[in-house]
């Protein structure tokens, strides 16, 4: 711990709040003005992690949200520092994630005058966060701070933005060290349930005779431990998307895939001809196809703690504004009704023969990308963190995985963003350095981020990268294909990714069947080093890419 008999400066003060928040790890790419960071961080035991570039860094804090459910923090330097975190600020945001976001700027004394490196970042922060806000005070720091926390987790969460000028990272706080809050923040409450709600719920649940459950993101954040309860109790078929994946083991026999009618026809069918559909925790985004395909009958019970998602794009029926924790109590005791036993298992072996159809040949080319993916999943243990992104084969990776716990899966789908998935693996290991952390990706994805295999090499810590290699930007080069019989620009040469990760300091590894695809898998974790493992695959278009082509 920081010496009591040792002034703080600012950034010592902002490393003393976070580490009395809880914050383990600080994410961050090397700056001068903000080394009082680095020096607090180094006195108070907060593990700073140097990426090697500043959008692999908060990608690697926002997967510490999205395995633990805490608060992912960044720190950054000054100007292009801080715009390199647009983009993981906006897929925090999409995807609703806990993220702090703090940057450097010149000093107060050089405002207004030209000085190097210096922008007014604050209004593109302001577009891309919750909240952005300037700190021009190194004794108000605890207090932006917590201001900051409360609006990370007021209603949905997401990502902040605290701007520190460099002279007060640097100025001594006249005050004495002890006073700076050392006891984690408090959340905002969490909204409850209204008993006019849940009558208004159960009179519609009561005469349902075909009800599904959606499961979303706030069941992640607030979960309840009589979730799956309330599942067998009523015997619901329930659906998982984004953050919820997992919140039940996906092996279940009642759950009905997950929730992307893209790639799932059995929710297409259920949203069609259900006659009562509960949504927990989420709205109806561009993967429930904005409730277009609900029945004009059915009724909607949407659950939500933010009130501004409630009715988005589908207006509901019974609309609650409470967190899924509160709900879920409710579902758990709430009477069940005379369902349709024969709808609802003939839902649930739709998508079961659906998801046992997937498998294809193997040529070539390669392995078809579903029998890949299989092979790893075979190999690795039940606790492994998987993550994807937005290519074709994460679309195959998507539909194919059954997440066994919360905090398992990991993909930046609600932004659509590349980029992500290498920094989110290596992230995942330092969020959970118990559990391999895989990451599916392409041989185009895979070269936004891959020098974070020397990061992860660097801190000890271990993630695999399978790249399934098909020698092409898929994902755009199959739709053109259909579309004009001809592509452009789309392929790929095929480089030695294996290799590369070996001088990054890691193991790398070739595959090119099932066997042997197994076996690496095993050598990479046993190694405990970061790896690649390379695997030519087949260019074959997934559900989810030809629905929406």
């Amino acid at each position: 711990m920081l010496n009591k008999q040792i002034q703080l400066d600012g950034g010592g003060a902002i490393v003393k709040w976070l580490h009395g928040a809880g914050v383990k790890n600080i994410f961050s790419v090397s700056g001068g003005p903000i080394n009082p960071v680095y020096r607090a961080c180094a006195k108070t035991g907060v593990q700073l992690v140097h990426a090697r570039h500043e959008a692999a860094a908060c990608y690697m804090a926002e997967a510490n949200a999205r395995v633990n459910g805490d608060v992912g923090v960044a720190m950054v330097t000054l100007g292009p520092g801080v715009t390199n975190t647009v983009t993981p600020a906006i897929v925090s945001n999409l995807g609703g994630t806990p993220l702090l976001i703090i940057g450097a700027q010149s000093a107060t004394t050089s405002a207004d005058k030209g000085a190097g490196m210096t922008f007014n970042v604050l209004p593109a922060m302001q577009a891309v966060t919750k909240w952005a806000a300037r700190c021009t005070e190194a004794k108000r720091l605890p207090e932006y701070l917590d201001m900051a926390w409360r609006h990370i987790w007021a209603g949905r969460p997401g990502p902040v933005f605290l701007e520190v000028p460099t002279d007060i990272l640097h100025q001594l706080i006249d005050a004495d060290p002890a006073t700076i809050a050392t006891q984690p923040p408090v959340k905002p409450g969490r909204p409850g349930n209204c008993a006019g709600d849940i009558a208004a719920f159960a009179k519609i649940f009561s005469a349902a005779k075909r009800p599904v459950l959606i499961l979303g993101d706030d069941v992640f954040f607030n979960p309840s431990e009589r979730l799956q309860e309330a599942i067998e109790k009523h015997q619901l078929p329930f659906f998982t998307m984004r953050l919820a994946r997992g919140a039940v083991d996906e092996n279940h026999a009642l759950w009905a895939g997950p929730a992307y009618t893209p790639c799932n026809s059995a929710i297409r069918q259920a949203l069609a001809a259900s006659d009562c559909v509960i949504l927990v925790g989420h709205h109806f985004e561009f993967d429930l196809e904005f409730g277009s395909g609900v029945g004009k009958d059915t009724k909607i019970i949407q659950v939500a703690g933010d009130q501004t998602i409630l009715h988005r794009n589908r207006r509901a029926d019974v609309a609650i504004n409470a967190s899924a924790y509160h709900f879920l109590y409710a579902l758990a005791e709430a009477q069940t009704g005379a369902f349709d036993a024969g709808w609802r298992d003939a839902l649930i072996a739709k998508w079961n023969d659906e998801h046992q159809a997937q498998a294809g040949e193997d040529n070539a080319q390669g392995l078809h990308p579903i029998n890949a993916i299989d092979a790893v999943t075979s190999a690795a243990p039940d606790n492994t963190i998987y993550t994807s992104s937005h290519g074709n084969v994460d679309f195959w990776a998507d539909a194919r995985l059954k997440v066994k716990a919360p905090g398992r899966y990991l993909r930046a789908g609600q932004s659509g963003t590349l980029g992500a998935e290498v920094p989110y693996g290596a992230g995942a290991n330092f969020a959970d350095p118990q559990a391999p952390s895989i990451v599916f990706v392409g041989d185009g994805g895979v070269g936004f981020h891959v020098t974070e295999l020397d990061t992860a090499e660097r801190y000890g810590r271990a993630f695999i990268i399978v790249v399934l290699d098909d020698e092409s930007w898929a994902a755009i080069a199959l739709p053109q294909e259909m579309s004009y019989g001809e592509t452009y620009e789309m392929a790929l040469p095929r480089r030695d990714w294996a290799k590369l990760a070996e001088a990054l300091g890691g193991k790398g590894y070739h595959a090119k069947t099932r066997e042997e695809i197994g076996e690496a898998v095993k050598q990479a974790i046993a190694s405990g080093k970061p790896a690649v493992i390379q695997v030519p695959v087949r260019s074959v278009i997934s559900p989810y890419m030809e629905y929406i082509s």
